[in-house]
């Protein structure tokens, strides 16, 4: 049993680590150049009511501060619910742009030139997963006020 719980806690350890480093590096781009992730989020034609701006000035900060939380412990059942409400935010913006036959980039800045497709979709429904992971954990270890409420 202890080798079990050892076990977890190092996969939940990692989990976080992994989508903390993911979520900060997907930033870098995002807040160095706000106009063209703007302009990215416009590319998927939802209907933002003129939103984009400030959501190319929000969604970076929050995908740079929730990775830090995994990353450090902090208030880490509220950044894993937030990452994972974008993450469906993501796939859904995602779905609706393949099934509209939109060709567009993703925006996501993780790899310079990605286009919207099933893997992009598997690849954030992988992120997904991680954040539910990371949201029923057992164990809280290596964590600052882990719970959000």
């Amino acid at each position: 049993m202890k080798n079990t719980t050892a076990f977890n806690n190092t996969v939940v350890i990692l989990a976080r680590i992994i989508l903390g480093c993911i979520l900060i590096y997907a930033s870098f781009d995002k807040i160095a150049e706000p106009l063209q992730f703007a302009r990215d989020i416009r590319n998927y034609s939802l209907p933002t009511m003129g939103l984009e701006n400030l959501m190319a000035m929000i969604l970076p900060w929050l995908e740079l501060l929730t990775g830090l939380a995994l990353i450090f412990g902090f208030m880490v059942d509220g950044a894993a619910w937030i990452i994972s409400l974008m993450m469906v935010m993501f796939i859904i913006a995602i779905s609706q742009a393949i099934i509209r036959g939109i060709d567009i980039e993703c925006g996501c800045g993780l790899k310079a030139g990605e286009m919207v497709g099933i893997p992009k979709i598997i690849e954030d429904f992988f992120y997904l997963l991680l954040s539910i992971l990371i949201i029923i954990r057992k164990q809280r270890r290596l964590e600052i006020f882990p719970k959000s409420l």
